[in-house]
């Protein structure tokens, strides 16, 4: 039997594209009874070495025999089981390293280049694949939900969609040492633009926030023949913008017009006669502002989409942030003709 021993990742643990999110470290027996554990903080994801703890192992052996064939892959995509539709985002899927997982949290593995996996993990956290989940879901997310919400079709390869996507789900997800595995299969996996894209990114990463150094703890795996390149550093406010524009992009590839995707934020940020017909284009004329609100948002309107995540911003941003960076993203990517073209269900 091996000596080794992988740390036992539970669902709590992670959120969306972020393998680092809690951790046992700290926690108190109050924590424990509630099910809450500690958050870790920017400062501490900043740290590319940083790593959290977990409440159990298990034997890396065990981990080889339950996944069977791809015992050798680094890395898998988890989602959050334990999820209902009134909560800040259903939807909860990262990347995790190689790891056991508690019952709490799946594993997808699914049979497509590596391009087409950071396509899938863009799409399972776009704000369009929650809100149809909601109208989805009943309890708990399970594989046989999961099957039943519509993603788009592979992105082409080499298309200026999978070099955007990709590019920016990289910097997102690989940004620690311990995850460095997924990096490497997407990198040997790319062609030389998407390559080149990756290396841009990393440059405009290491431009806003400093970047790390080559310099790779004791215990990282180094692959040879993967990235040569350092993990991007986590910066709130780029990993906010970068998920704003995958945001607005796959909302184009659903094909929503922009009164949609503003309704899917918020219905309450729409007019009465904006919402009399949804599928028409037509805005309020008076709609004004970077939240583009109109002069009479329809309040009484009784449904709602991502109620908690708006009050929570609001109360910690002063402001419904994520409304206006999509909206500023969908109007950029627009002028930029970087937008895709809606997908078109033969």
């Amino acid at each position: 039997m091996s000596e080794r021993y992988l740390p036992l990742y539970e669902a709590k643990m992670m959120h969306q594209f972020d393998h680092r999110y809690a951790t046992y470290e700290g926690a108190t027996q109050a924590n424990l009874n509630a099910g809450i554990l500690p958050q870790t903080t920017p400062d501490q994801k900043a740290d590319p070495s940083f790593t959290v703890r977990p409440r159990y192992w298990v034997s890396d052996d065990e981990v080889s025999a339950a996944i069977g064939y791809r015992r050798h892959q680094g890395w898998a995509i988890a989602f959050r089981g334990i999820t209902t539709a009134v909560v800040q985002r259903t939807s909860i899927f990262a990347v995790l390293p190689r790891t056991g997982v508690g019952h709490s949290a799946f594993l997808v593995y699914p049979d497509v280049d590596c391009s087409q996996v950071t396509h899938l993990l863009a799409a399972f956290n776009a704000l369009v694949y929650d809100y149809t989940l909601r109208q989805k879901i009943s309890g708990n997310l399970t594989y046989s939900c999961l099957k039943q919400i519509a993603v788009p079709p592979p992105l082409s390869t080499g298309s200026i969609c999978e070099v955007f996507v990709t590019r920016s789900v990289i910097e997102l997800v690989y940004s620690a040492w311990d995850i460095k595995a997924f990096a490497d299969d997407v990198w040997k996996e790319a062609d030389d633009a998407l390559r080149e894209a990756i290396v841009r990114e990393w440059e405009e990463n290491r431009v806003a926030t400093g970047g790390h150094e080559w310099d790779p703890p004791d215990w990282a795996e180094i692959d040879e023949d993967g990235i040569k390149l350092p993990p991007f550093k986590w910066d709130e406010d780029r990993r906010a913008l970068l998920r704003a524009e995958l945001d607005a992009y796959y909302a184009k590839l659903y094909g929503l017009n922009r009164k949609q995707l503003r309704y899917i934020l918020d219905p309450h940020g729409l007019s009465k006669k904006e919402l009399e017909d949804i599928l028409d284009p037509w805005e309020d004329p008076t709609c004004s502002g970077p939240h583009l609100l109109p002069a009479e948002p329809a309040l009484d309107f009784p449904g709602e989409t991502f109620r908690v995540l708006k009050a929570k911003e609001e109360k910690h941003f002063g402001e419904y942030r994520t409304r206006r960076l999509v909206l500023e993203a969908w109007e950029r990517l627009h002028a930029e003709g970087l937008m895709p073209e809606a997908y078109q269900q033969q």
